[in-house]
């Protein structure tokens, strides 16, 4: 008992100590937010490209005279593939979106500037099942069919949905019908700030965008007398509804029209340029792939989600892996002030040490003091960090809003990361193996200083001044 008792004792007793404790809070703290950010970021890429691309993806490598029609090739994939639930043709088609602008550059003439996107055919009520478009849909005009609109039908328009990115980012919704500035920033944004809407203004300003006018731009080849030609035309597209699948980078060159338009603006002989497949079990995804490359390998080029984005959620990965190892130094860090401390307090506590001795305490009781004043270090420090660590993985984007407004510091600009919010996960085995790791630490760390308080000569250590 008496092990404890001092071991508390020289706990409080110098200010040293609780330095130690913060280091360790700190080191655990700091571990604990990386990898909920990095978990929450590997989650949030995988759920947000796996609703876009679907689980598998099939790309033609046939010309159209020699490829299956799609409803062929969708009772083929669910005969001879068990696992297949459903399937959805995609037909694309690079185009500009034609914008005004103050800047004069290479493709800004006369005020006008492109902007790079792709324009994505699509069967709805296919796509609907396939990949999970319809849950991020923020308004549309009619929900059973997103791609109608009563003023596309009257005057034979072609509509598109887009996303909340690209309406931010190009400032839709700035004029009204008189041609007065209604937003200065764009109905998305506020009008003071600048800064994009969240909540129901967001949700309300996407439906005030719809019956709205996009203009894009778009090349055609052609083949005349055996010569490749190549023609521009343009077309304003109607805005039906309006997307947001939180993935800023991606969701600011796409937009989504329907398919038999696509292949009708781009003279497209393919019934389809891309098969989406979604499985009943993504888990058994790379059998398969196996599977459909033997079935379909001639035809087409067979990859799954991840295959496609697989530098991406790679470079993601040995992110985690690195930030992790150069932050462990952090706790190391604590466990060298552990030592530094314990070896001061045994120089400190000679005497008293000589007393516990001639008192009848053993070698192992003097070193049970010493490991048990690390031990207490580490354990209160874990704790204390894991405290701070779990409020500000609750509150990162709090913090996140208060460095911008207060110090114009954006720790997580969406053109970079993707996303607007930071995606966080708590994994409770990740954090109570950093817990463990660093109870170790300071478990180690107090155990020279304890080793060499048990060696002491309790006559020397009585004599000691």
């Amino acid at each position: 008992m008496y092990r404890l008792f001092l071991a508390l004792r020289y706990l409080r007793s110098r200010l040293v100590n609780l330095i130690s404790i913060g280091g360790v809070m700190a080191g655990v703290a700091v571990l604990i937010v990386v990898v909920s950010i990095m978990d929450g970021f590997q989650a949030r890429v995988k759920r947000t490209v796996r609703g876009s691309l679907s689980h598998i993806i099939l790309t033609p490598t046939v010309g159209a005279d020699k490829l299956p029609a799609f409803t062929v090739l969708e009772q083929g994939l669910k005969r001879d593939i068990g696992a297949v639930e459903a399937a959805a043709p995609q037909v694309h088609l690079p185009v500009f979106h034609e914008y005004r602008s103050r800047k004069r550059t290479v493709v800004a003439m006369d005020g006008m500037a492109l902007h790079q996107m792709l324009a994505i055919g699509i069967d709805w009520q296919r796509e609907r099942v396939v990949t999970e478009l319809e849950s991020y849909l923020l308004a549309v005009f009619d929900p059973k069919d997103p791609f109608f609109h009563p003023t596309a039908v009257e005057f034979e328009k072609t509509t598109c949905l887009v996303s909340r990115t690209f309406a931010e980012n190009f400032g839709l919704g700035t004029r009204g019908a008189d041609g007065e500035v209604v937003h200065p920033y764009g109905a998305m944004r506020d009008d003071v700030t600048g800064e994009p809407l969240r909540g129901d203004a967001m949700r309300a300003a996407a439906t005030s965008l719809i019956g709205q006018e996009v203009r894009i731009v778009y090349g055609v080849q052609k083949s005349e007398g055996g010569e490749r030609r190549f023609s521009t035309n343009s077309k304003n597209l109607i805005i039906s509804g309006v997307y947001d699948a939180h993935d800023a980078v991606e969701d600011n060159t796409r937009m989504y029209l329907g398919i038999g338009a696509v292949r009708e603006m781009g003279d497209v002989a393919h019934e389809y340029l891309q098969a989406n497949v979604r499985l009943s079990d993504y888990e058994q995804a790379d059998s398969i792939k196996k599977t459909m490359i033997g079935v379909f390998g001639d035809k087409f080029v067979v990859e799954t989600w991840e295959d496609q984005k697989a530098n991406f959620l790679r470079a993601v990965n040995q992110e985690k892996v690195l930030l992790v190892i150069v932050l462990s130094f952090i706790v190391l860090l604590g466990g060298f002030i552990i030592l530094a401390t314990l070896t001061l307090t045994v120089v400190e506590k000679t005497r008293d040490i000589g007393i516990v001795a001639a008192l009848g305490a053993g070698r192992s009781g003097i070193l049970s003091i010493f490991l048990w004043n690390g031990l207490l270090i580490g354990i209160l420090g874990s704790l204390s960090g894991l405290a701070l660590g779990a409020w500000f993985t609750a509150n990162v984007d709090g913090v996140k809003d208060f460095l911008k407004s207060a110090f114009g510091i954006d720790i997580f600009p969406p053109n970079i990361y993707h996303f607007r919010s930071i995606p966080t996960v708590w994994d409770w085995p990740s954090v109570l193996m950093i817990m463990g790791g660093s109870v170790i630490v300071a478990f180690v760390a107090g155990l020279l200083p304890a080793l060499r308080a048990s060696r002491l000569d309790p006559i020397a250590a009585l004599r000691y001044e």
